[in-house]
C-alpha cells in the first residue's frame, strides 16, 4: 500500500512537471501582451451627451452680468473673454419648440457659442476661450475612448470664408483620467482641430474627433472646448454629439525570440457592445502596429488599418538585438453605405510594447562551409557603408 501511495504522488508530480513545462512553452511562443489595464464591467453613462434644450439649459451670469445658457449636466470653465454661450435652437429658432434650421449632428439642439460683439464694430469677434466638462464614474484601469462631434466658423458663415491666415478657431476635446476638473491641468488629455467650416474652396464643415485614456481614478473627466485666440469678426462654433466608451482592446501575439530575420505578427481584438449595438452600426475593428529597434526612441509605423484576420510578417535588418512592436484597436465605419449615425469613431489605446529577440542562425554562428575559391579567400572587401541598413 505504502509504495502504491508513493507511486501515486510521484505520477502526479510527472503530470504537473510536464503541465508547467508545456504552459511556460506555450507563454514564451505567443505571451499574452499586457493590455495596460483592466476591463470594465459595464459602459460609462454619459448625461445629457447631445446636449438637447429638452432635457434643459441651467442659466447663469458671466463675468459681465449677462446671462448664458449651460446644458445641463455639464459645467462651464470660461477662460477667455464673455461669449454667448446658449442652445443653439432656443438661440436661433426662439424656443425649444421652433423649427428653424439649427446647426446640429444628432437630435434637434447643439450647444453654440460666439464670440463677444459678433458684428458690432469697432472690435467685432472678440477673443474667447470655453470649456464645458462632465465628470463620469469609471473603473479604475480600464481603457475608455471619447468621441465628439464641432464646427467652427471663423469669418461667419458667409462663402467663401474671408478668415485670414493665421486666424484660426480650436476645437478640443480632453480627459482627464485623474478626474480633475482644470482644463489646463498637466493630465488632461486633448485632441485638437483647426478646421475651418470652409477651406480651400469646399465645405469642410462638422468635424469627428476621438480621444482615449486609461482611468487612473474611480471618476474621469470629459471635456470639450472651443478656443478663438484672436478677434476676427463672425466667430462662433458649435458642439454637439458626444459619446464616451469603452475603448477597443488589441492584444498582439508574437514569439518572444526568432531564428533569422523574420517573425509573424498576430493579433485579435475587441469591440463593445454599446458600440457594436448602437442603431444601425457597421463598426469594424481595425489595427494600427508600431515597431522601433530597441535604441529607437521614435516608433514606426508598421501597418495601418489591417484587420483581425489578418497577419503581418516583419523583416529585421540586424539580428542578436531586440525589436518592439506594440498594437492598437480603432473601431470605425466603412466610408461607403450606412450605418450608425452620428457616425462615430472610437480609438484605442497603444498597448504595453512586446520584445521580440532575433537570434543570428546556428549557421552563421558556427561559420557555414564557403564557396569562394583559394584566391577569393584572400580578398578583402570593404563594405559600401552608404548602403548599410541600420537596425
Amino acid at each position: 500500500m505504502k509504495l502504491l501511495r508513493v507511486l501515486r504522488v510521484i505520477s502526479f508530480v510527472v503530470v504537473g512537471l510536464m503541465l508547467l513545462i508545456k504552459a511556460v512553452s506555450a507563454e514564451e511562443a505567443f505571451p499574452n501582451q499586457p493590455l495596460g489595464g483592466t476591463i470594465p464591467p459595464l459602459p460609462p453613462l454619459l448625461t445629457n451627451p447631445d446636449f438637447e434644450c429638452t432635457v434643459g439649459y441651467v442659466p447663469q451670469l458671466d463675468a459681465k452680468g449677462r446671462e448664458i445658457f449651460v446644458p445641463a449636466g455639464w459645467q462651464l470653465t470660461t477662460l477667455l473673454g464673455t461669449p454667448v454661450v446658449h442652445s443653439a435652437r432656443i438661440f436661433f429658432a426662439k424656443s425649444c419648440e421652433g423649427s428653424a434650421h439649427v446647426e446640429k449632428i444628432s437630435g434637434i439642439d447643439s450647444i453654440v457659442i460666439r464670440a463677444e460683439d459678433l458684428e458690432t464694430p469697432p472690435e467685432p469677434g472678440k477673443p474667447f476661450d470655453v470649456t464645458f466638462h462632465q465628470q463620469i464614474s469609471v473603473t479604475v484601469g480600464g481603457a475608455y475612448s471619447l468621441s465628439g462631434w464641432m464646427l467652427s466658423l471663423c469669418g461667419g458663415s458667409a462663402v467663401p470664408s474671408d478668415c485670414p491666415d493665421g486666424v484660426y478657431m480650436a476645437k478640443r476635446l480632453g480627459i482627464d483620467p485623474t478626474g480633475g476638473i482644470d482644463p489646463n491641468g498637466e493630465n488632461v488629455v486633448w485632441i485638437e482641430n483647426r478646421h475651418n467650416f470652409w477651406e480651400n474652396g469646399q465645405r469642410v464643415g462638422w468635424q469627428q474627433m476621438s480621444v482615449s485614456a486609461l482611468a487612473q481614478a474611480e471618476t474621469l473627466t470629459l471635456f470639450a472646448r472651443i478656443s478663438s485666440p484672436q478677434r476676427w469678426h463672425g466667430n462662433h462654433a458649435f458642439i454637439d454629439a458626444l459619446s464616451l466608451v469603452r475603448a477597443p482592446l488589441a492584444l498582439l501575439n508574437v514569439p518572444t525570440t526568432v531564428t533569422g530575420t523574420v517573425v509573424t505578427l498576430q493579433w485579435q481584438g475587441q469591440l463593445f457592445p454599446e458600440i457594436s449595438e448602437q442603431s444601425g452600426s457597421t463598426h469594424e475593428l481595425l489595427f494600427d502596429i508600431a515597431y522601433r529597434h530597441e535604441k529607437a526612441e521614435a516608433w514606426q509605423p508598421l501597418a495601418i488599418g489591417q484587420r483581425a484576420t489578418d497577419t503581418l510578417d516583419f523583416t529585421a535588418n540586424c539580428v542578436d538585438t531586440n525589436y518592439l512592436f506594440r498594437i492598437r484597436a480603432r473601431a470605425e465605419q466603412p466610408d461607403a453605405g450606412e450605418g450608425a449615425w452620428p457616425n462615430h469613431r472610437y480609438l484605442g489605446l497603444w498597448s504595453d510594447p512586446v520584445t521580440v529577440r532575433f537570434l543570428r542562425p546556428t549557421a552563421a554562428m558556427n561559420g557555414a562551409p564557403s564557396s569562394l575559391s583559394n584566391r577569393a579567400e584572400h580578398l578583402i572587401y570593404l563594405p559600401l557603408l552608404a548602403n548599410q541598413k541600420s537596425c
